[in-house]
């Protein structure tokens, strides 16, 4: 983080391509970057590489990790800790929600989204903060 408002790194983390498109095409602000991962061992190593300034993560994904196991990997981990996780998913339950923010997620939006509440959230998450 610490970045200039609009040089983020961000990670997206979805295994359908349709959706990785809507969102690279929805978010693209002027010179943000876009990391993609498409499972979450690939979030877990690219998170580590690359560091990212927010991570938006589907909880359900191929593989052997889930959304919510890598949020929780990830936010035990001191060089990845302090990274904003959004995570994203089709289950609109209050289960899925609990579990993502238990597992460590700052925020959390349901599929479909509103890409205005999306934005608003990511940018929230972004802000520099007040020292």
């Amino acid at each position: 983080m610490g970045k200039a408002a609009g040089n983020e790194k961000i990670l997206i983390v979805e295994d359908h391509p349709e959706v990785r498109m809507l969102l690279l095409m929805a978010l693209k602000e002027g010179g943000r970057q876009f990391l993609v991962a498409e499972n979450g061992e690939d979030a877990i190593a690219k998170t580590r590489r690359e560091k990212p300034d927010l991570i938006l993560l589907d909880v359900m994904m191929p593989g052997e990790i889930n959304g919510f196991e890598v949020t929780r990997i990830l936010k035990r981990d001191p060089a990845t800790a302090s990274c904003p996780i959004i995570t994203m998913t089709a289950k609109i339950h209050e289960d899925d929600r609990r579990l993502a923010l238990e597992a460590g997620a700052d925020d959390y939006i349901s599929k479909p989204f509103d890409l205005t509440e999306l934005r608003r959230k990511i940018n929230f998450l972004l802000r520099p903060s007040e020292a």
